[in-house]
């Protein structure tokens, strides 16, 4: 950047880093993919639970430490803990999804929620 640049310009800049760090590789704020054996994990901000419906509609975000219901049932493709707590994730297909895991598989989700004190689902 050349010395005569504003500094809103700068800023700019800055932001558009960091949203292409976020956002382009999936580094940082979003489940490795790794953890969940596929190949593309959801891009999700740190501090959520995001749920990618099937209908390829926006991304339903869930801050950390909020549970959320659906009805009807939501129809997701994938799930995907940007949180540091582990989720209970309750609909046809009901299981627990640990702090930085993405479940890749098409179901219905009925309801998220963190574990309960005692680590037990009530699925």
């Amino acid at each position: 950047m050349s010395k005569g640049s504003s500094p809103a310009r700068r800023r700019i800049t800055v932001v558009g880093a960091v949203f292409a760090v976020a956002l382009g590789t999936g580094v940082s704020g979003a489940a490795s993919a790794t953890a969940a054996g596929d190949g593309a994990a959801l891009a999700c901000p740190v501090g959520y639970l995001c749920l990618q419906p099937q209908s390829g509609s926006r991304t339903v975000l869930v801050r950390q430490g909020e549970r959320a219901s659906f009805s009807p049932a939501l129809r997701v493709a994938e799930v995907t803990n940007s949180t540091r707590v582990t989720y209970c994730v309750t609909g046809d297909f009901s299981y627990a999804l640990g702090a930085g895991r993405t479940q890749s598989r098409e179901s219905s989700v009925v309801s998220v929620a963190p574990m309960p004190p005692g680590g037990a689902c009530l699925l």
